[in-house]
């Protein structure tokens, strides 16, 4: 039996085949604590006060690169008329990836947040007794300017707690009526948007 031993015409591959990365996905918050439709109340008995513990995870696809936080009071509120604005650097999570789950994979992130720089007097802080803390998260924070903003919205989460600021070490909710609960808005001027490409780009 002879056996054909002429070459069939075949492929050439001329051309290595590309594989692309993962894309990186926007951070979402979840297992916040403490669960942010529930009301806070600090008591205050100087001029400063202390917010509880926050703690939280992330999910993303991070392609390599970490997630940052940040930690903002009165987020969305003019600083005129609501002089306690303030924001404070967070906690990074070092990068993942979606198959990870919540990450930090063996514990939450922590922010411990004293507000030394946030003054408070029932007399003199704007007849509010109500502020609000938010959290947010992105891969890409700003280094100038609001630098509590994220480079860009689409790829960030956020998430928002009531403080009800108690004047005296009663901070139960017959001795602390909540006065005036704030309500963001666009307009202000500490409301994110997305950063301004750069001259050049």
């Amino acid at each position: 039996m002879a056996m054909n031993t002429a070459g069939g015409a075949g492929c050439v591959v001329t051309e290595s085949p590309s594989f692309e990365g993962p894309q990186r996905t926007a951070p979402r918050l979840v297992n916040v604590s403490p669960e942010p439709t529930n009301l806070i109340r600090v008591p205050v008995t100087g001029a400063n006060y202390e917010l509880p513990s926050f703690q939280f995870q992330v999910v993303a696809e991070d392609a390599g690169q970490r997630v940052d936080s940040r930690m903002v009071i009165d987020y969305g509120l003019d600083p005129a008329t609501n002089p306690g604005f303030d924001y404070d650097l967070g906690e990074s999570i070092e990068p993942g990836t979606l198959s990870d789950g919540p990450r930090p994979l063996e514990k939450k992130a922590i922010i411990d947040r004293k507000l030394s720089r946030l003054q408070y007097s029932p007399d003199n802080n704007d007849a509010r007794s109500c502020r609000t803390v938010t959290l947010i998260v992105s891969h890409e924070f700003r280094t100038s300017g609001d630098r509590f903003c994220p480079v860009a919205l689409s790829d960030s989460d956020q998430t928002s707690w009531f403080v009800v600021l108690c004047a005296g070490s009663d901070a139960s909710a017959t001795a602390c009526p909540i006065v005036d609960c704030p309500t963001e808005t666009t307009e202000s001027p500490h409301f994110c948007t997305d950063a301004p490409p750069e001259v050049g780009q």
